[in-house]
C-alpha cells in the first residue's frame, strides 16, 4: 500500500496527465479519426487494467461516435472485462459494440480488464481489433496482448536520510527483493528526484532526464527469495536553499525490462530520450550468474516496488515568510482592487507544494464582498479543513475567508500576489480585513499578519483602487521547471500506476 503523501503525489500526477490529454484541440472536420491503444503483458492468473482512446468528432462531425471492440482472439489467451466506462456498450459474438454522444469535454476514453488464463503459454500473442467511426471518418488500430511469465518485485515504502542543506549523500532506497515464483532476469531502476536534490552520479547504464529522472538498466538475474542492492547508492546534492525542518521525497521503482518497454514505447507519450552516463557501471550485487529470459516477464504487482525516500532536512537554513497586507480608498457602490499575499525573506526556499493546507489566508474586510477572486484562493474555514478545494472553487467569489495556494516554490526574494475585487457596501471612514501566512520553522512570526484596509475617498480610474503592498505577481523559476519535469514524470510512465478515465480531442 502507497504511503498517504505518495497516494497525494500520484494523484497530482494524474489529475496533470488527465488535464493534458482533455485539453481541447481546434476541432475540424478535416481531422482524421485517431485511436490511441497501448499494448499488455498479462501473467497466466492475473488482471492488467488497459483503456482506449478516441479522438472526438470535429464541428462538422455528428457527435456520435462508436467503438467496435473483437477480443475473439484474446479469448484464448484472456477474459476481457469492461471497466467503470460512460460508453454505452452492448456485446456482440466475441466483442463489443460501444457508442457515445460527445459533449463540449470530448470523448472519455473507455476502460477495460484483461485476466490471464491459468493455462495460457507465456511468449503467446494475440490482438484485441478495435475500430471506430463517426460519420464518414473510421480508423482501426490493434492491442498486442502478451501472455508473460509473472515475477515480483519489491522494495521498502519508505526510507529517509538526515542531510544539511548543499551535502552530497547516497539514497538509502537501493534494496530489491523477488518475493515471486520466477527468477526475474534483469530489472530496470527508476528515480525521481525532487527538484531540490538532483541525481548527480554518471554510471554507464543509466540514462539522465534533466537531472530528475534516472533510469538504470541490470541484466542480473533476480532469484526468487532473494534481495538486491546496488553496490554504490544513487548520489544526490541537497540543494543549498533547502529549508531546515523540511522534508525533500525522493521516488524510487523497479520494473521488469519488458514491463519497462511498453513504457518507452507508449504511443501517447513516448518517453524523451536522456543522456547516458559515461562513468563505472552501476551493480547489482549478491547475484548469481546472469541467464537470459526466453520469454516476456510482468510484475504481477506493481504497488509493492515502489519507495518513497524522504530527505530530512537539518541544520539552520529558514524561510522568513511575510505578509504583503495594501490600503485602498473607495466609496459605497465603487469596485476596488487589492492585491496580497507575501514575500520570502529567504534564505531558504519555501517548497509549497508539500504544505497540505492553505500558504495564505485573507480575511475579507467587513462591509465589503469580494465580487472577483484569485484562481489560487478558494473559501476557507479554518474549522472545517477538508472542505477547502481549491482545484473546484478557486476564484469563488462572496466567501469572508479565503485560502490560497502558491503557482511555485518562491526562492528568497520572490513575492505571491493574490488580486481580489471587493465591492464596497458599508463604509464608516475605515474597514479592514487580513492577509496571513503560516509556515512552520518561520523565525519571525512578527511579520506572518498585514492589513487589508479600505478607506473612505476617491477610488481610483474606473473604479479601482491601488494596493500598496504585494504588488509581484507569482514568480520564479521553479514554477516553469515543475511544470516542465511534471511533464516527464507522467511520460515517465507514472500513469502506469493509476488507470484514469480521459475525456480526449487530441491531433495527429
Amino acid at each position: 500500500m502507497f504511503h498517504q503523501s505518495t497516494q497525494r503525489w500520484l494523484a497530482g500526477l494524474g489529475v496533470a496527465g488527465a488535464l493534458v490529454a482533455a485539453a481541447p484541440a481546434p476541432a475540424h472536420a478535416s481531422i482524421p479519426l485517431e485511436i490511441l491503444t497501448w499494448d499488455v503483458l498479462v501473467a497466466p492468473g492475473h488482471t492488467v487494467h488497459n483503456s482506449i482512446a478516441v479522438n472526438g468528432p470535429g464541428e462538422e462531425d455528428p457527435p456520435k461516435t462508436t467503438l467496435d471492440i473483437d477480443f475473439s482472439q484474446v479469448d484464448a489467451v484472456a477474459s476481457f472485462e469492461l471497466a467503470t466506462s460512460d460508453w454505452a456498450c452492448v456485446p456482440v459474438a466475441k466483442g463489443l459494440h460501444c457508442e457515445y454522444t460527445a459533449d463540449e469535454h470530448g470523448v472519455p476514453s473507455l476502460d477495460y480488464r484483461l485476466t490471464g488464463r491459468s493455462d495460457a503459454k507465456p511468449g503467446t500473442e494475440a490482438k484485441l481489433a478495435v475500430r471506430a467511426s463517426n460519420g464518414s471518418r473510421t480508423a482501426s488500430a490493434d492491442v498486442t496482448v502478451t501472455v508473460a511469465e509473472g515475477v515480483d518485485l519489491r522494495s521498502e515504502p519508505e526510507a529517509e536520510l538526515d542531510i544539511l542543506p548543499g551535502a552530497t549523500a547516497g539514497l538509502p532506497a537501493d534494496a530489491v527483493r523477488n518475493v515471486g515464483d520466477h527468477t526475474a532476469h534483469g530489472a530496470v531502476l527508476r528515480l525521481q528526484a525532487d527538484y531540490l536534490s538532483p541525481d548527480v552520479g554518471n554510471f554507464r547504464n543509466c540514462e539522465y532526464l534533466a537531472n530528475r529522472v534516472t533510469i538504470c538498466t541490470f541484466d542480473t538475474d533476480l532469484e526468487p527469495g532473494r534481495s538486491y542492492r546496488l553496490a554504490t547508492k544513487l548520489p544526490v546534492t541537497l540543494d543549498k536553499s533547502a529549508r531546515s525542518g523540511s522534508r525533500i521525497e525522493n521516488y524510487v521503482d523497479w520494473w521488469t525490462r519488458d514491463d519497462w518497454a511498453l513504457v518507452v514505447d507508449d504511443p501517447s507519450s513516448p518517453l524523451p530520450p536522456g543522456k547516458p552516463g559515461t562513468g563505472g557501471k552501476l551493480e547489482l550485487v549478491e547475484v548469481r550468474a546472469a541467464r537470459q529470459a526466453s520469454v516476456p516477464q510482468t510484475d504481477v504487482d506493481r504497488g509493492n516496488n515502489f519507495t518513497v525516500v524522504n530527505l530530512v532536512v537539518g541544520g539552520d537554513n529558514t524561510a522568513d515568510m511575510t505578509a504583503d497586507g495594501a490600503s485602498v480608498t473607495g466609496k459605497v457602490g465603487d469596485r476596488v482592487e487589492v492585491r496580497v499575499g507575501t514575500t520570502n525573506l529567504g534564505p531558504a526556499t519555501v517548497e509549497t507544494w508539500r504544505l497540505s493546507g492553505p500558504f495564505v489566508t485573507v480575511e475579507i474586510p467587513k462591509g465589503t464582498e469580494a465580487v472577483e477572486v484569485s484562481e489560487e484562493c478558494a473559501p476557507y474555514d479554518k474549522d472545517d479543513e477538508d472542505s477547502w478545494n481549491p482545484r473546484e472553487h478557486g476564484g469563488e467569489p462572496g466567501a469572508d475567508h479565503y485560502g490560497c495556494v502558491a503557482a511555485g516554490d518562491p526562492e528568497a526574494g520572490v513575492s505571491l500576489s493574490y488580486p481580489f475585487t471587493l465591492r464596497i457596501d458599508k463604509l464608516d471612514g475605515e474597514t479592514s480585513g487580513t492577509v496571513a501566512t503560516d509556515l512552520d520553522g518561520d523565525p519571525n512570526p512578527a511579520n506572518d499578519r498585514a492589513a487589508i484596509v479600505v478607506k473612505a475617498g476617491a477610488s481610483g480610474p474606473g473604479g479601482v483602487g491601488g494596493g500598496d503592498g504585494g504588488t509581484l505577481p507569482i514568480t520564479g523559476q521553479s514554477v516553469a521547471l515543475i511544470a516542465g519535469v511534471g511533464g516527464l514524470l507522467v511520460a515517465a510512465g507514472v500513469a502506469g500506476f493509476v488507470v484514469t478515465r480521459r475525456r480526449t480531442r487530441f491531433t495527429a
